[in-house]
Formats: structure tokens, C-alpha cells, sequence
């Protein structure tokens, strides 16, 4: 998590960062205290292995240290320090006990910035994707928006939807709390997919109206009032997305989950 700092104190996206350390350690405390009394761990074997990983471990962080911004050495100092704890937590316990933290896994791992390359192709596709959604409700309501690239046209008016309008904030955001609420309220796995795949989802829907609200100003009312109605418009967008988020994550978790009725024979 150190070597994730920079980018949670510099990069455009992850600024949430700070929040999930205190989190993940509150969550694992609160998991370890439900458990037995852990089995009598191979000692030897496992500093034996603390040693051999000794090397892997300073290659990655001096390649951190170098380059501050590069996620390849910070991913997998990531993965490495998750695969270990699984360990240790299944010869203290068992493998089943071991994946019962996998949300905490999850939610530690949802800070750590992704590699460049998977970033911009998100970006990118959420991009693309909003545009063309957002110039066909222009289309059916009559409108001859042309896409351009990142722009839409609209006669010799053009909106560029740059990167932070993408939503790739909000949806790295709600895919975070997902795992926050899933070790939160300890949902099962088919729920927490059910929630994920909701609120991205919703976070798309609800972005795809931020950039038509947005673009409709500028078409109607000019740039003066595309720029004063930016800020505030992202504002409501991301609060309908977590207000929905909120709601249906509460509506998941008290649900009881349905038994069926055995029949009985006349």
C-alpha cells in the first residue's frame, strides 16, 4: 500500500485509495476474531519461504522506488502480499477459512492502480460506449448528432467528451465499494456479483445522462452555460449513483435468501 500512495495522492482516479487501508485492516480484525484457535504453523517452512521471496520482493520495491507512477511493480507487490496472507491464513486454519477473506482480498487489491494499458482501454471504452449511447437518444429525439472520434456534432456546434467524463472514476469508485459492502454485510458471492454488475450498470446509465444533459446545454444554451453547469451535474450524477448503490446493496443484504418448499406426498 506505501508503494500505491503516489498515485493515490497524484493520479487523476484513485484518490479513494486512503480510505480502503484502515478498512480492509478494520474488516480483517473484525474476520480473525470470529475464528478458532489456529493450528501450530511450520515455523522453519515459513521463513524459509519469507527468505526465498526476500529478492522478488526488493527487485519490485527499488523498481517502485524508481519509478513511482509504474503499476507493473506495484501490482505485483500486490498480488504477491494477497497470495501469501491466503496462505499463511490455510495453514493456520484451512483453505475454506483462507477464502472467507477474499472480499477483504478484493477490497485491499480495488486501491492498487491499474497497469496503464487496462486503464486506457477502460477509458476508452466507456468513452465510446457513452458517446454512441448518448447520440442515439439524440437521434430519436430528432437531433442529427454526428460522432466524431470523442466529439459530438451537432451542425457546426461540437462537445468533446475528454477522459474524466468517461465515468471511470465512479465506476473504479463503486467497484471498490462493492467489495466494502460484500465483506460489510458478508453476502454471499451470487449476490455480490448481482451488486456489482448492477451498480456499473447504473453507473453507466447514470453518466451517459450527465454527458446528454451536458451536451443538450451546450447545443441550447452556449458554452457559458455548458461550463457553469459541469461541475454541479457530475455532482448529481455521482449522488444518483450512490444513492441507488446504497439502496439496493441494503435491499441484497436483508433479503432472506429463498428455501424451497419440499412437497409431500398425499
Amino acid at each position: 500500500m506505501i508503494a500505491a500512495s503516489y498515485e493515490w495522492s497524484h493520479g487523476k482516479y484513485y484518490d479513494y485509495g486512503w480510505f480502503v487501508p484502515p478498512a480492509a485492516v478494520w474488516f480483517l480484525i473484525r474476520r480473525w476474531n470470529t475464528l478458532g484457535e489456529p493450528a501450530s504453523l511450520p515455523w522453519r517452512k515459513i521463513v524459509l519461504a519469507a527468505v526465498a521471496l526476500l529478492p522478488w520482493l526488493l527487485v519490485l520495491r527499488v523498481l517502485g522506488h524508481a519509478d513511482p507512477s509504474w503499476c507493473l511493480p506495484m501490482g505485483l507487490l500486490a498480488v504477491t502480499a494477497a497470495l501469501t496472507s491466503h496462505g499463511l491464513i490455510a495453514l493456520a486454519h484451512n483453505w475454506r477459512t483462507s477464502a472467507a477473506f477474499l472480499w477483504i482480498t478484493l477490497l485491499a487489491l480495488s486501491a492498487v492502480p491499474w497497469p496503464s494499458i487496462v486503464e486506457q482501454q477502460i477509458v476508452m471504452n466507456l468513452t465510446d460506449g457513452m458517446i454512441h449511447t448518448v447520440s442515439e437518444w439524440f437521434q430519436i429525439s430528432g437531433r442529427p448528432v454526428e460522432v466524431e472520434g470523442a466529439r459530438m456534432r451537432l451542425h457546426d456546434i461540437t462537445v468533446e467528451v475528454t477522459d474524466g467524463c468517461s465515468g471511470v472514476r465512479s465506476f473504479q469508485s463503486f467497484v471498490m465499494a462493492t467489495w466494502f459492502f460484500a465483506e460489510l454485510q458478508q453476502m454471499r458471492w451470487a449476490r455480490t456479483i448481482i451488486l456489482l454488475a448492477s451498480t456499473c450498470v447504473a453507473a453507466f446509465v447514470m453518466n451517459s445522462i450527465r454527458i446528454w444533459a451536458l451536451a443538450k446545454i451546450r447545443f441550447d444554451a452556449g458554452v457559458e452555460a455548458f461550463d457553469s453547469a459541469h461541475g454541479w451535474i457530475g455532482v448529481i450524477a455521482f449522488l444518483a449513483s450512490a444513492t441507488f448503490f446504497y439502496f439496493f446493496s441494503g435491499w441484497l443484504s436483508e433479503r432472506k435468501p429463498r428455501r424451497l418448499k419440499r412437497k409431500t406426498a398425499n
